[in-house]
């Protein structure tokens, strides 16, 4: 990603990943299969985006993933036990200033199937600052963020609800 979008040193956003005191976790989920109710979308993980610089995650090939569209729509994520999915978190927003969003998803429980998953969310150590890259504001460009610590985005983020923007107390 750093070498597609020109910025140097090319380990500037994987080394905060791969820090010893990076907060990485890897996270199991089982959603049991539900008996489907008239009219009522039964959720199994609510919508939210991931708060890390990026999630990796792997699921047993069952519906249940969606994600939304820039105009709110949800779509699912066609099934694949065979592959990956990558989302792009709220860290990596704020380091390239917007360039990359993160992506808003949710988890809907199947009525016929379990759904396990398996996640590794790839964060930041705790005092870790996060503004946009400097490469990424040539031209005087307007920062969208102002620097803060990935810790004080956490304290922040867990005040709120799990759908909340929970980047916006650190706009510019």
């Amino acid at each position: 990603m750093a070498e597609g979008l020109g910025i140097e040193p090319a380990d500037a956003i994987s080394r905060l990943v791969a820090d010893s005191e990076s907060d990485n976790m890897l996270r199991v989920n089982h959603y049991p299969p539900a008996p489907a109710q008239a009219g009522r979308l039964l959720t199994g993980f609510g919508e939210h985006t991931d708060p890390q610089i990026i999630s990796v995650l792997r699921s047993n090939g069952t519906t249940g993933l969606e994600i939304a569209g820039r105009e709110g729509a949800w779509a699912s994520v066609p099934p694949d036990a065979d592959s990956f999915f990558i989302n792009l978190g709220d860290a990596l927003q704020v380091l390239t200033n917007g360039r990359f969003r993160s992506v808003k998803h949710r988890v809907v429980v199947s009525s016929e199937r379990s759904r396990v998953s398996m996640i590794f969310l790839g964060g930041p150590p705790p005092g870790a600052r996060l503004a946009p890259l400097p490469q990424l504001l040539e031209d005087g460009g307007d920062s969208r963020y102002r620097e803060f610590t990935w810790k004080e985005y956490k304290s922040s983020s867990h005040r709120g609800r799990l759908v909340n923007d929970r980047l916006r107390p650190f706009e510019n």
